[in-house]
């Protein structure tokens, strides 16, 4: 198949597309410019366009596409509050602009790169499954919630199938740790690596549902190919509870540094939840979506390939 990806140079959709191409599909980037140090994605075609222009879509016309795969969006819940109109630009009108491209190229069906974020706060179950309702708290799980129901409302309508993964806190080799805006391990672990402080926005006791990478991408690759459950919304998480304070230790006792960093809250984040986990119980029985790593053994691979590579 002929896959386009938006947000193709990021984390996540690097990750899928070296996957898809080792499978033997055609992959073309779409994004602003080229990542000249993404070696591994030479093999991809490569379009110049801006998501949040349509006019700039119109270079991509000619192209005979299968599925689009859109990961492109601002993803930093705190920095969503310092420029919201980034997030309005890039996950609402890009998404939108999405959805339009695709009807317009006859392309019928798009994977959806969401966030747990969307469910904010419930008082009722820490655990939460994809029928609960969504109440965002921050202004980028707004823009995720937004772009879901463009997807769901506007891509039926005119015909595009889709499919959204709500997917929890995504770690692993591959992240940047020199971000301190995103990424709650690799927040961590970057602290952890360069001296003996970890101070924490939030309280110590909050907890996420913690998702290795290779995880992540065997839960988009097996949606991609089921053929039996289109427009459905999928957790895409590990289904496990972990609190901070424990992460932090987990990540401290990898690097023989118990007894020896301080850690200490200072303050909080805008739009930040108490904690929660996924239920993961429609992707493994619709998917056969398995999660294969544990915190312990995630955060050891993360601090092995950080070793060897930053």
């Amino acid at each position: 198949m002929k896959i386009a990806i938006t947000g193709g140079y990021g984390y996540i959709g690097s990750k899928l597309a070296e996957r898809l191409l080792d499978e033997g599909h055609d992959i073309i980037i779409l994004d602003i410019n080229r990542d000249e140090t993404k070696t591994s994605l030479d093999r991809c075609q490569f379009i110049q366009c801006d998501i949040t222009d349509y006019q700039s879509l119109q270079n991509i016309s000619d192209e005979k596409i299968d599925v689009l795969f859109h990961l492109a969006a601002q993803s930093a819940g705190a920095k969503s509050f310092e420029i919201p109109e980034t997030d309005v630009n890039i996950n609402i009108v890009g998404t939108l602009n999405m959805i339009k491209w695709c009807g317009a190229n006859k392309i019928k069906r798009i994977l959806f790169a969401s966030s747990f974020t969307v469910y904010g706060d419930n008082t009722d179950s820490e655990i939460y499954d994809e029928t609960m309702p969504c109440n965002p708290k921050s202004l980028y799980a707004l823009s995720k919630y937004t772009g879901e129901k463009y997807i769901q409302i506007y891509g039926s309508h005119i015909g595009v199938d889709w499919n959204i993964l709500r997917m929890f806190n995504v770690y692993g080799p591959g992240q940047d740790l020199t971000r301190m805006d995103q990424g709650i391990v690799s927040i961590f672990l970057s602290m952890v690596r360069k001296g003996d402080y970890v101070g924490v926005k939030g309280s110590l006791e909050r907890f996420r549902d913690l998702v290795y990478i290779d995880d992540v991408i065997e839960g988009w690759i097996k949606c991609f190919y089921s053929t039996n459950h289109r427009n459905k919304i999928y957790n895409l998480g590990s289904g496990s509870k972990t609190k901070i304070i424990d992460l932090i230790d987990i990540i401290i006792d990898a690097h023989g540094k118990t007894g020896k960093v301080k850690v200490e809250e200072i303050g909080i984040t805008p739009g930040d939840i108490m904690g929660c986990f996924a239920d993961i119980s429609r992707i493994s029985q619709d998917l056969g979506y398995s999660p294969k790593f544990d915190i312990k053994k995630g955060v050891l691979f993360f601090k092995e390939w950080a070793d060897k590579n930053q």
